[in-house]
C-alpha cells in the first residue's frame, strides 16, 4: 500500500486513539464509526488489489436487521419484532441472519446489546438501574444477570478491570 492510499487509514486510527485518549459521551460511536470506515476502506483496496469482485451480498435481510438493531436496540429487544419491522419471519430472518454471519439472530442482537451496555457503563454516566430501565430489561438484577452470562464477569468486575486499565 503506497503513501496515498495509507494516508486515510493512518488518519482513521489517530482518531480512534484520540477517541480512546480522551472520551466523552458518544466516544464509543464513533469508534466504531472510524472503525467501520477503517475496515471499509481496507477491504475495498484489498479487493483491489487481488482482483476480487466486489458484489453486494446475495441476501439483504441480514445486513438490512444490523442496521435495524444499530437504530432500535435500546427500545426493541426481541427478534420477532425486528422481524415485523422487516415484513418477514423470525424464521427467515434466522436463517437470512445464520447464512451471512454465521450466527442466529438472537445471538447478533444479545452481541449487540451488550455492546450499548458496556457503552453505557463506560461513557454515560448512569446507574445500573438506569440501564436496565434504559434498554427495557424489566429488573435491574434481568440486566446484571445478562452481563453475567454474556462475559462471564459481573458488572462491578467489568468496571474494575476497566479502570485498572486491562
Amino acid at each position: 500500500m503506497d503513501g496515498k492510499d495509507a494516508a486515510p487509514l493512518l488518519d482513521l486510527l489517530r482518531r480512534m486513539k484520540k477517541e480512546l485518549h480522551a472520551p466523552v459521551a458518544d466516544s464509543y460511536h464513533m469508534i466504531v464509526a472510524y472503525l467501520y470506515q477503517f475496515l471499509l476502506l481496507l477491504n475495498r483496496h484489498y479487493a483491489q488489489l487481488f482482483n476480487q469482485p466486489f458484489t453486494l451480498p446475495l441476501n439483504n435481510y441480514a445486513y438490512q436487521y444490523k442496521q435495524l438493531l444499530e437504530k432500535n436496540i435500546c427500545t426493541t429487544n426481541r427478534v420477532a419484532d425486528y422481524a415485523t419491522m422487516m415484513g418477514i419471519s423470525r424464521v427467515s430472518l434466522n436463517k437470512a441472519v445464520m447464512r451471512e454471519f454465521g450466527l442466529s439472530a438472537v445471538h447478533l442482537l444479545k452481541q449487540r446489546l451488550l455492546q450499548e451496555v458496556k457503552n453505557d457503563l463506560l461513557f454515560s454516566g448512569l446507574s445500573v438501574k438506569e440501564i436496565a430501565f434504559r434498554l427495557h430489561f424489566s429488573e435491574p438484577n434481568h440486566l446484571m444477570r445478562f452481563f453475567k452470562q454474556m462475559t462471564g464477569q459481573t458488572i462491578s468486575g467489568f468496571l474494575s478491570e476497566m479502570e485498572q486499565g486491562n
